[in-house]
């Protein structure tokens, strides 16, 4: 009898695929979105900073997939403890 995948592998796949997904977009809005144009005034040229906001919302997203991924993770490891208590 084939016992397959178990529920606990799924989840700690799922949790890390998260973590992944939250760290890869969170650099994603940092680079793509965190440099914008100010202007410096009429005769001077316009310069590029780091918008802290955009930064800020870059970080927020990566430290939502690591808590969402290490509650994956979390689940997982009781869903690990039950499988093996059920199994003998």
């Amino acid at each position: 009898m084939s016992e397959g995948i178990k529920e606990s592998d799924t989840c700690m796949t799922v949790g890390w695929a998260i973590m992944a997904i939250g760290g890869i977009l969170g650099l994603i809005v940092i680079f793509f979105f965190g440099r914008v144009e100010i202007g410096g005034g009429i005769y001077s040229e316009a310069k590029k900073v780091w918008s802290p906001i955009i930064v800020g919302v870059g970080m927020g997203t990566i430290l939502n997939g690591l808590i969402v991924g290490y509650l994956f993770q979390k689940i997982a490891s009781i869903l690990k403890y039950h499988e093996k208590n059920r199994n003998g």
